[in-house]
């Protein structure tokens, strides 16, 4: 009798911080040329309106690396730990199967301005867990790292704390600038930064790993989060000639910080912004290297994506936040598996970041919990449909604070606070998001079918966490 033995994908996820799609010359829209990433656009599928849950980091990773909303784990903003009592990431249910797993750079799924990085961190289930959630700021694996292997380097590599932190830190490293409207290059040789450290790392586990294993990675890259501190180099080869101005609109009100900065400036602040993003994909084009030399290209599911965007000062906002406009929601998502993936294919329909956990397992052969709320990708990007979701939840929400909900629709971004504001963009007309018509009498029809969409959504994303089932 023969048995069959289908084999299982490695899969590599290449997770970036606050990167914009527009970052990336894949989309079209980049004045820089992302060479390694396109290269995974080219011979893979891209995603044009793939959207977060959340638009700021820890839970937005949550979701994703979960499958599930936001409302649902019940996080909805940073400062809160991963609830691992009550949600499984998707690498303990590989690990079920076989995986050899590695979590490798920025997690996030524990806040770090209060806890000393030397602690042991949680390792929620990872075989290799190198955790480094900030570049240069705590004593962590990062900094061991430059320090390892080159002791010279490490004053270069430092950078001062997160705001929160120093009600528990002394700054006893560095004052160097942290906002993403204060630029700077990076101190020590480029081959010491946080994405070379991402990049070291992960090219190590890769080498290491048990050959005759399916391994399931993330390079966890914080870049191009601030601080805006590039390389030199990658800074000259951005043209800054070619950058385009932040988008501008009365109805937002600039931040304070923001009033003064000059065109030329917004220019050198882009600039250095999109160097961060040319580091990675240099850095990712390491990676990709190390998995041709060991053989493992073709049977690896490659997933590129960002965890939220940045706004950049669109909208006179710096950082991310709600109300999720595109720039912050709409992230890059691209997956590549030559054994299964057609190349150069472009899909233009609404997707969430929760449809990659399902789309993960169902590429491995391995049935979804019922507990993960996103919805595969496979049949879509196999061209068996041509459509995914009518609609996309972005939530954000404090304890015993402001709870923050989004929809959107093809045509319609709607965003709804517990204070009553509310936001309308008609995206065919408006499709940056400068005039909101929640006002307007002959938008009413479309605002309450929104208002609809949005109440159906949450009630479909937070009653399962919910929800008790009990006989009588």
């Amino acid at each position: 009798m023969n048995l069959l033995s289908g084999k299982r994908p490695n899969i590599l996820l290449l997770y970036t911080d606050q990167q914009r799609l527009d970052s990336l010359s894949a989309y079209g829209v980049s004045p820089i040329s992302t060479k390694h990433i396109d290269a995974l656009a080219a011979g893979g599928v891209k995603f044009e309106k793939c959207f977060v849950q959340n638009p700021v980091c820890a839970p937005s990773r949550m979701s994703f690396l979960t499958g599930r909303y936001c409302s649902s784990i019940g996080v909805g903003t940073n400062g809160l730990e991963f609830p691992q009592d009550s949600c499984i990431p998707v690498n303990r249910i590989l690990k079920d199967y076989g995986y050899e797993t590695a979590q490798i750079g920025k997690l996030h799924f524990q806040p770090h301005a209060k806890r000393d990085a030397r602690d042991i961190y949680p390792n929620y289930g990872f075989d290799r867990f190198i955790v480094s959630d900030e570049p240069g700021c705590y004593d962590d694996a990062y900094t061991k790292w430059v320090e390892m292997n080159n002791p010279e380097e490490l004053s270069g590599v430092r950078t001062s704390l997160p705001p929160a932190a120093y009600h528990y830190h002394k700054p006893e490293y560095s004052t160097t600038p942290r906002n993403t409207h204060e630029p700077y290059v990076f101190s020590a040789d480029g081959s010491f930064s946080h994405s070379a450290f991402v990049a070291s790392e992960t090219c190590r586990f890769l080498r290491e790993r048990q050959t005759n294993t399916p391994f399931f990675a993330i390079a966890g890259f914080y870049a191009p989060h601030p601080p805006i501190n590039p390389p030199k180099q990658y800074i000259d080869q951005v043209d800054i000639d070619k950058i385009k101005l932040p988008i501008k609109t009365e109805m937002s009100e600039i931040m304070p910080e923001l009033r003064d900065i000059t065109d030329e400036e917004w220019k050198k602040i882009i600039q250095y912004y999109l160097a961060l993003v040319l580091h990675v994909d240099d850095c990712i084009g390491e990676i990709i290297n190390t998995l041709k030399e060991i053989d493992a290209l073709k049977d690896t599911l490659i997933i590129f994506t960002a965890d939220h965007g940045e706004y950049l000062g669109d909208y006179g906002k710096i950082q991310k936040g709600m109300p999720g406009y595109d720039c912050i929601t709409n992230i890059p998502m691209i997956l590549h598996y030559p054994e299964k993936i057609q190349p150069n294919k472009t899909i233009k329909c609404l997707v969430e970041a929760i449809d990659i956990v399902p789309t993960i397992l169902d590429y491995c052969g391995i049935q979804t919990p019922p507990f993960v709320q996103g919805a595969s990708l496979r049949r879509l990007v196999e061209g068996k449909i041509n459509r995914h979701k009518n609609v996309v939840l972005i939530e954000n929400f404090v304890p015993n604070g402001l709870k923050e909900t989004t929809v959107r629709t093809e045509q319609f971004m709607y965003y709804c606070n517990s204070n009553g504001q509310e936001l309308l963009f008609d995206l065919l007309k408006d499709p940056q998001e400068l005039h909101n018509v929640a006002n307007q009498e002959h938008y009413q029809n479309q605002l309450a079918d929104m208002r609809k969409r949005m109440i159906m959504k949450i009630q479909k994303a937070a009653y399962p966490n919910r929800e008790i089932i009990a006989e009588y």
